[in-house]
C-alpha cells in the first residue's frame, strides 16, 4: 500500500512543482509604437484601400487607422520589427505611381529633444 501511495505521490508533486514554477511568455512584451503619417499628392485621394493593403502587409504593422486626421494615416507598428523609416520607404514604393506621398510628421511629440544652450540666458 505504502509503494502504491509513493508511486502517485511523486507524479503529483512533480506536477505542483511544475505549475508552481511559471517561466515568462516574454521577459519584455514587444513596444508598440504609433506612427503619424502625412499623405500628399493628388493620387491620395481614394487609394485608402490600396493604402491599408500595402501597409496591412509589412510585417510588424498592427494597426491602421485613417479619417482620425485629415489627409493623415495612423500606423501602430511593434518596434524592433520593422522602423518608420521602412514603412514609409515601402508605402513610397508602392504609391508612387499615384502620385502619392507619405512623410512621417515630426511634431512636437516624436521630435528629439533641443540641447541646452552653454550660454547664460538673459531675461528684461
Amino acid at each position: 500500500m505504502q509503494q502504491l501511495w509513493r508511486q502517485q505521490a511523486v507524479p503529483a508533486v512533480l506536477l505542483i512543482a511544475s505549475l508552481s514554477v511559471s517561466l515568462p511568455a516574454s521577459a519584455n512584451p514587444p513596444t508598440k509604437e504609433r506612427l503619424p503619417l502625412t499623405l500628399s499628392g493628388s493620387g491620395c485621394g481614394g487609394k485608402e484601400a490600396e493604402l491599408n493593403a500595402v501597409l496591412q502587409a509589412i510585417p510588424g504593422v498592427t494597426g491602421v487607422y485613417f479619417n482620425r486626421v485629415p489627409n493623415h494615416v495612423l500606423v501602430d507598428i511593434t518596434a524592433g520589427t520593422v522602423t518608420a523609416a521602412d514603412v514609409i520607404k515601402r508605402v513610397n514604393a508602392a504609391s508612387a505611381s499615384w502620385q502619392c506621398k507619405v512623410e512621417f510628421i515630426e511634431g512636437c511629440i516624436s521630435a528629439s529633444m533641443p540641447t541646452a544652450s552653454a550660454a547664460p540666458h538673459h531675461s528684461e
